[in-house]
């Protein structure tokens, strides 16, 4: 979760700062409520494992992160620096554990094909942060009622992030990551007199391509009933569809499941020709 932009899933692996043990009824020195030890439980029954939990030195605006390791330990992160809030840092586990029981039932992570190639470079090393921005959009949607539940929008401050970034990238052109931000806006922000700021900051960058893609995204995640796995596939496939190929684009996104990663489910990302449209003739 980031403080004002949930993080993204995966992690950039840092150096951990601190341990602390866990109990049956806490974790990183948390007592936790009964309905969220649940979740705890359901992640450890189906990974077999308990979940290795540390504070660490996160990169700004990140508060935790979470992901299955390659030998399928459910694994929470959480930034040193909100270790003495019990409520903020209850907030920030309840939503990675949310995240966990998604994945530990068979809701996927996406990621670039190495054969993949942008004007930067290729697509795995530059526009992977994006991918998994997104898939992490189309996640909070899945369980956006849940956060209410435990009330998690009351506890992290979601709005603010987004409108310092735009302000601090004032004189560049917009880029995904921006169309990706508005969306997150849109979505997650609590407060319309939120989101018309960060609409008008775009404005005055200039972004028009951001304010309206950005709208689409939303549209895209806010949509659907996103009720299983196939379902977070399918928006997933529309969103990068959106932020990466032009309406009249000669080539398609395809996901196809990666079969080098055995402990959660993993869609690799790769583009094909579309099949040619064949046209019937009629009958003379």
């Amino acid at each position: 979760m980031r403080n004002g932009l949930f993080l993204t899933i995966l992690l950039s692996f840092l150096c951990p700062v601190t341990l602390t043990s866990q109990t049956k009824d806490s974790l990183l020195g948390v007592k936790l409520r009964p309905e969220v030890l649940l979740l705890v439980t359901e992640v450890e029954t189906k990974t077999g494992e308990k979940i290795d939990a540390e504070f660490i030195e996160l990169p700004e605006f990140e508060l935790g992160t979470s992901y299955i390791s390659d030998d399928g330990v459910a694994v929470i992160r959480v930034d040193y620096k909100i270790e003495k809030d019990p409520k903020k840092l209850q907030a920030v586990i309840v939503h990675e554990l949310l995240h966990l029981r998604l994945r530990v039932n068979g809701y996927p992570t996406f990621l670039f094909s190495p054969t993949v190639k942008t004007a930067k470079g290729l697509a795995q090393k530059v526009e992977q942060s994006n991918v998994n921005d997104v898939t992490s959009m189309i996640e909070h949607r899945i369980f956006e009622s849940e956060m209410k539940k435990f009330g998690l929008f009351d506890v992290i401050d979601l709005a603010g992030d987004i409108l310092r970034l735009a302000k601090r990238n004032k004189g560049r052109e917009d880029e995904q990551s921006d169309t990706i931000n508005y969306a997150r806006a849109i979505l997650e922000y609590q407060n319309v007199r939120d989101i018309e700021a960060v609409r008008a900051a775009y404005k005055s960058n200039g972004w028009e391509r951001s304010l309206r893609s950005g709208r689409v995204l939303a549209d895209i995640i806010r949509n659907p009933a996103l009720k299983s796995p196939s379902d977070s596939e399918a928006t997933f496939l529309r969103c990068v569809t959106e932020l990466y190929l032009p309406q009249n684009a000669s080539f398609v996104f395809t996901l196809t499941i990666d079969p080098s990663v055995k402990a959660y489910r993993q869609m690799i990302i790769n583009i094909k020709k579309p099949p040619p449209v064949r046209v019937k003739r009629p009958n003379r």
